[in-house]
């Protein structure tokens, strides 16, 4: 089968939203299938990472050009349009700009020339099927176009939900853009022939919003790529090292329960003595740095806590093999890749999460794990002493490692997909 992918996120992007597809895509192409790839020329540089990584060998790569990539400009004017306004003592609490040009999202300049890219290569290539990877947003809607436009059988794959109600609530989203993006997503969603998104729970919450979906909607996990697994074990830090990497879901910067909880954890452990800069680290890579700092200062813990900027994946990959404990947060319904990168490099989690799919997972192949649904710092606090003391007298368990890449290798889970695939459009392929 010749499939066409549309991935903004595929290198050279380095993004954590590039290796879904770039896995996909290489074992497609192992199962049998043979993929094209149609990426983004010009991305986005304040929201994607542009780094030296090549699209996989074998993998034929064409790249579109963005005709507006909006959000400097925008930024600029809303800038304006505040300093203004606080003149008569109004604040604005977001860039509405946004909200009112950027439909369905901010990489909307994609869609024009990505669709005649698109129908070029289903001629060209003689195309049995279109995926699209989603975010952005603007991806679907040029599957759509394509569908539409070639009849074309189309799977579209939320990486990241859209219009959840739940999510909308979350990021506070004016009213009437709430109902624009369900009105937009109910369209996509009935005119895709296989809705793929990658936890039950979004599944779950899809299924409630739209009833009618059933039928073609189904979950397929981010998983672990075995290629990169770390079987050997590496010297631990000489401090006694808890990491997190990457984005830290901050949804109120204010009153976040599952910050404070863990900081102020610290800031028990440290007016106890049980931890000091001489025995303790937390290490931070990403791009909240500052805002990490100012929270451990505000907690007394800023010697205990070290920021740094985002690092090549490999390097963080090396970092957590060498750390202690992995701080886990989510982002409820979606789930961290950092949970399936975790177990398979055998580090057990300290996790302040809500109860649900993720602390099943955890539970079940990280018997050494913590899970701390109920945000107390005591809780915390406690959990981090028992894992010093576990790894003092070598008491740690070990991850279920093998029996975890049974269900969650990306391998095996773009071979679920693929029969995924297969059973529910075997029609359209004869």
């Amino acid at each position: 089968m010749n499939i066409l992918m549309i991935c903004y996120y595929y290198p050279p992007l380095t993004d954590v939203g590039c290796k879904r597809s770039v896995v996909f895509s290489e074992y497609f192409k192992q199962y049998g299938w043979t993929p094209f790839v149609v990426s983004v020329s010009n991305p986005d540089k304040f929201y994607c990472t542009v780094g030296n990584d090549t699209p996989p060998e074998g993998i034929p790569t064409e790249y579109s050009f963005s005709i507006i990539n909006p959000y400097k400009f925008l930024g600029k004017i809303n800038g304006v349009i505040s300093k203004l306004l606080k003149l008569v003592n109004i604040e604005l609490s977001r860039n509405y700009l946004l909200d009112i040009f950027c439909i369905p999202d901010l990489f909307l300049g994609w869609i024009p020339l990505a669709v005649i890219k698109g129908l070029k290569s289903i001629r060209k290539n003689k195309i049995d099927l279109v995926y699209v990877s989603c975010s952005p947003f603007s991806s679907a809607i040029i599957g759509v176009l394509l569908k539409r436009l070639t009849g074309k059988p189309l799977v579209i794959d939320f990486r990241d939900p859209f219009a959840l109600k739940e999510l909308s609530l979350i990021l506070e989203t004016p009213s009437w853009r709430v109902k624009l993006n369900e009105t937009i997503e109910n369209s996509i969603i009935k005119t895709t022939d296989l809705f793929i998104v990658n936890t039950e729970e979004v599944r779950n919450a899809y299924l409630e919003q739209y009833p009618s979906a059933r039928g073609k909607t189904y979950a397929v996990p981010n998983g672990f790529d075995e290629r990169q697994l770390i079987r050997e074990e590496l010297p631990k830090y000489d401090k006694f090292t808890i990491i997190y990497a990457g984005q830290f879901y901050f949804f109120d910067k204010r009153n976040d329960i599952h910050t404070n909880a863990f900081f102020g954890a610290l800031g028990l452990l440290k007016a106890t003595s049980e931890i000091s800069s001489l025995n303790f680290q937390f290490l931070y890579f990403g791009d909240g740095k500052n805002l990490i700092s100012d929270i451990a200062c505000n907690y007394g813990v800023e010697d205990l806590v070290i920021c740094s900027d985002k690092k090549p994946h490999a390097e963080i990959m090396q970092a957590i093999k060498k750390s202690h404990l992995q701080l886990l947060r989510i982002s409820k319904p979606m789930i961290s890749t950092k949970l399936f990168e975790g177990i398979a490099l055998n580090i057990p989690f300290l996790a302040t999460i809500p109860a649900g799919e993720v602390e099943g997972i955890v539970n079940t192949y990280s018997p050494a794990s913590y899970v701390v649904t109920g945000m107390d710092p005591d809780l915390i606090a406690n959990a981090i002493i028992d894992a010093r003391d576990k790894y003092s007298d070598n008491s740690r368990q070990n991850n279920l490692i093998d029996y975890f890449l049974e269900f969650y290798s990306r391998k095996n889970l773009t071979l679920k997909l693929i029969k995924i695939i297969e059973q529910n459009l075997n029609k359209a392929f004869a």
